[in-house]
């Protein structure tokens, strides 16, 4: 795919000519915004522009359509919508802080010949300076085939002050290669792990690896697919960065997000990690068994250790408590956890055996139908 885009000589000749492959095809395509939230402290901290064609009264989804265009019409989708994020974002913050705005790009589009100069002539149309208020998605299904030539690209991208994530890691081979080798901001989990998590709770295992892989290089996660207040719950408890999915909003126009974000709850602190589901739980005993395993043959205070015994103190029991669940089949299981829970030095076999317990039992109630727990959590 080639951009034609010769700003230097004819500044808008690319702005005309794209708009009218759209217009030629009688297709009006609308962006929708899916907030993003930070799990931590509950503020919406960006949208992320997803593209809609407007037939009749119904927005079609990229599906129903995208397939179907042709290599200017893609050019100018791309342009469309990156045009109607930045007006968004100057309704809500102009050019001061708040919330970013983020949109979809594929790999050649962001290799063709001319990208960057259509970057800026879309700046310069809205007279906007991003200054890491605008994210590019880049989409995983291509292969990136010129590592050097993509990151030189990446690189003048991001002396615009525009952010770069990485898309749907986990759905494509080359998701730690670009990792490794690209000058990317932001990782964006592929929603299949999270909308799965109540009949695949060990994926949590998987999620809290990323984030601390995450973090040790310097980047943030974004976790897609947060369908359902639930899985919201077992993400923040587990300490994710970023969420995104129905359990938080569905995507909107870009004339319901003012509204509707004015309705959120405004949130000045961080958020507690108590759980507030089942599979809160889950996860919160996850990063017990975990932070016990990075202690492993490093002494803990001995307060720690006599506290530890009290399945009444810890998030989890908090939990149980509120909804009577400490006589239940893993209420007990968690009651012989925390009697092993300090052991994990002196008696690993002990430790692991009521940490494994605690785990099965888990799994247990969360797979039968019958165990459906009220979920705290409320989403917007």
């Amino acid at each position: 795919m080639t951009v034609h885009h010769a700003r230097a000589r004819r500044p808008r000749a690319a702005a005309s000519r794209s708009t009218s492959v759209l217009h030629q095809l009688s297709l009006d395509i609308r962006a929708a915004f899916q907030p993003i939230e930070d799990l931590r402290t509950g503020e919406i901290v960006g949208y992320e522009a997803l593209a809609r064609l407007m037939r009749g009264d119904q927005l079609l989804p990229p599906a129903d359509f995208l397939s179907s265009l042709p290599q200017d019409a893609l050019a100018e989708l791309f342009r469309t919508m990156l045009g109607q994020a930045v007006s968004l974002r100057q309704s809500l913050a102009g050019d001061g802080p708040g919330p970013y705005v983020s949109v979809n790009v594929e790999v050649p589009l962001v290799l063709a010949d001319g990208f960057v100069d259509l970057l800026r002539d879309v700046l310069d149309q809205h007279a906007f300076s991003p200054h890491g208020a605008m994210v590019l998605e880049l989409l995983e299904g291509h292969a990136t085939p010129d590592y050097a030539r993509m990151s030189e690209r990446l690189q003048a991208i991001r002396a615009l002050g525009i952010r770069i994530a990485l898309d749907d890691i986990g759905s494509a081979y080359s998701s730690l290669i670009n990792l490794r080798d690209l000058p990317v901001d932001i990782m964006k989990l592929d929603q299949s792990f999270a909308r799965g998590l109540r009949q695949k709770p060990r994926d949590l295992h998987f999620v809290l690896s990323l984030q601390s892989l995450a973090h040790s290089i310097g980047k943030r996660l974004i976790v897609e697919g947060v369908e359902t207040v639930e899985i919201r719950d077992a993400l923040r408890v587990l300490g994710v960065d970023l969420g995104q999915g129905y359990g938080i909003a569905r995507p909107m126009p870009g004339e319901a997000v003012a509204p509707w974000i004015a309705a959120w709850p405004t949130v000045g602190m961080e958020m507690d990690r108590t759980p507030t589901s089942m599979l809160g739980a889950y996860a919160g005993h996850l990063r017990v068994v975990e932070a016990c395993r990075t202690l492993m043959g490093q002494p803990l205070p001995v307060a720690w250790k006599e506290a530890s015994k009290d399945p009444h103190a810890c998030s989890i029991g908090v939990f149980f408590d509120r909804h009577g669940l400490h006589d239940t089949a893993f209420g007990c299981a968690h009651k012989r956890f925390h009697e092993v829970m300090a052991l994990y030095e002196t008696d690993p076999a002990g430790w692991h055996d009521g940490a494994e317990g605690f785990r099965q039992e888990m799994e247990r109630a969360l797979a039968d139908p019958s165990q459906r727990f009220r979920c705290d959590a409320v989403a917007a």
